[in-house]
């Protein structure tokens, strides 16, 4: 993560909280990028939602950095909760980097994508079914990659 690069409208505070190891500072961020993408809702911003949704795939959620990577997944269902019923609108952009993690090779980080995946789908409801082929996919892809290590700690 390159520390000079200009994430706004996240503020610095909220791209550092994204990145921490401590799951209760990301979850702040996530908490901050709600409100943040609540105001754009509410001034009809399309273009700066967009463009956090954008950033939290793109240099979070898709990053080498696995507490980036969580601090992405989380920031990402943050940002569906705050769209609401108008997370349908984005939801393409928001499940293709969670679907992603799922083949992480990390359990943690597969787990936070089910989260994440799951308070999208909570919100988005019946919207997301256009994307229940990817969705199912992505589900028997990580569960695949689940049972070869069940099976071999046995």
């Amino acid at each position: 993560m390159n520390p000079e690069k200009d994430f706004a409208p996240l503020t610095p505070n909220i791209v550092r909280a994204l990145n921490d190891k401590l799951y209760e500072k990301r979850k702040v961020a996530a908490l901050e990028i709600e409100k943040l993408v609540r105001e754009f809702v509410a001034q009809n911003n399309t273009m700066q939602i967009k463009h956090v949704i954008q950033t939290l795939s793109q240099e979070f959620a898709l990053s080498q950095h696995p507490h980036s990577r969580k601090g992405g997944l989380i920031g990402l269902a943050a940002c569906s909760i705050a769209l609401g019923k108008d997370s349908g609108l984005y939801l393409k952009e928001l499940i293709e980097p969670v679907l992603t993690c799922f083949n992480d090779a990390d359990s943690r980080l597969r787990y936070y994508a089910c989260e994440a995946l799951y308070n999208i789908v909570k919100v988005a409801r019946g919207a997301v079914l256009p994307h229940f082929n990817v969705l199912f996919d992505g589900l028997i892809i990580g569960c695949l990659l689940i049972i070869p290590r069940i099976a071999s700690d046995t």
